[in-house]
């Protein structure tokens, strides 16, 4: 996957070094899904969840900006996270490629046995890199790859390195 992550970073390089400018700074909502895997060090993890996502920014101009994500999956396990971005683009008319580099908080929330704590906190670096289309003027269809969260999961087991990775695809209009 982190190869994946690599050619994507190379090839919207390129491709941004010939795009526009021709979106504005401003505001933006959306959101979309994810499908999340998960890897922890030491141990053979088997959960894949499908994460529902809202997404919202400010372009501090067209090249710049910051985005806000909550994302939340469940299936025997759930996890809600939230993640802060310092966000990278570049468009045209056809498209526009993006990098993502920030941080996640989040909560595992599991059934325990009652009287036990039912919960791990999370948190990490996060980064990623995208393309989106745009559908109207207002109005994009984005594919990303992102690393959700690097960093370790805390319980009362103590804690563990742990890796959220995601393929994600989004909509996200332009106010």
């Amino acid at each position: 996957m982190k190869n994946w992550l690599v050619a994507l970073i190379l090839g919207s390089t390129s491709f941004s070094v010939i795009a526009g400018d021709n979106s504005t700074g401003g505001f933006y909502a959306g959101g979309g899904l994810a499908t999340i895997d998960v890897e922890e060090e030491g141990r053979n993890v088997d959960v894949d969840w499908n994460a529902v996502e809202v997404v919202g920014g400010y372009k501090l101009n067209p090249f710049v900006g910051g985005e806000a994500r909550l994302g939340y999956a469940s299936d025997d396990l759930d996890i809600l996270y939230s993640s802060i971005y310092y966000r990278t683009e570049s468009s045209n008319d056809t498209a526009k490629t993006y990098l993502l580099f920030g941080y996640t908080f989040g909560q595992i929330s599991f059934d325990g046995e009652p009287g036990v704590d039912d919960s791990l906190d999370i948190n990490g670096f996060s980064y990623g890199a995208g393309v989106g289309f745009p559908v109207t003027p207002h109005l994009n269809v984005n594919l990303e790859y992102r690393m959700i969260m690097d960093g370790k999961v805390k319980g009362d087991g103590g804690s563990s390195d742990v890796e959220l990775t995601g393929l994600s695809l989004n909509i996200d209009y332009r106010f």
